[in-house]
């Protein structure tokens, strides 16, 4: 079997459509995000403990797991809001000068954004799940002088990015083979 023809290692399953959700804290103005697997968003006020959270907005989403062909692992992915594209940053930023050497080199550089605790701070992807999110998109790149790489929020982008720029970028998702 040539490599050209093997199936791809790693799919997607358990895909949920669903809402990212954004609430404030009236008090602190903390800020959290959340999925929620719901047709409508939630967006009713609540009490938890000291905190009273308030609806900010939402944003159509899915959540996925992945699923190792090989071994029959699936390896849920909760704690990820979505991947952004290295362009999507600020101008100034590493990450900014990075993914454009990088392009010249056909590599496409995404970040994975995780959801925020309500202490606001992430709930950080592993390095393991992020070799497995890389395989998963790599694997069914068609052009294979093309590469995509997914890192793990070492830059802390989760501060300064807004939910607009955080995509799953339609094309990346979509070069899942049709059987």
């Amino acid at each position: 079997m040539s490599s050209e023809s093997r199936a791809p290692r790693y799919e997607m399953v358990n895909v949920r459509g669903g809402h990212v959700i954004i609430e404030h804290d009236v008090c602190s103005r903390a800020v959290r995000s959340y999925f929620a697997a719901e047709p409508n968003p939630p967006v009713e006020e609540y009490w938890e403990g000291r905190r009273l959270w308030r609806h900010w907005g939402a944003a159509q989403s899915v959540q996925f797991d992945v699923r190792d062909t090989t071994s029959g692992e699936v390896i849920p992915f909760r704690e990820l809001l979505g991947l952004m594209y290295y362009a999507c940053c600020r101008e100034d930023r590493d990450l900014r000068r990075l993914g454009e050497l990088a392009q010249e080199h056909r590599i496409s550089i995404y970040v994975a954004i995780t959801y925020e605790t309500a202490e606001g701070e992430p709930t950080r992807l592993p390095q393991d799940k992020a070799a497995v999110l890389n395989g998963l998109f790599n694997d069914r790149v068609k052009d294979k002088s093309k590469k995509i790489l997914i890192l793990p929020d070492l830059f802390n982008l989760y501060r300064e990015m807004t939910y607009g720029q955080v995509m799953i970028d339609f094309g990346l998702t979509a070069m899942a083979e049709s059987r």
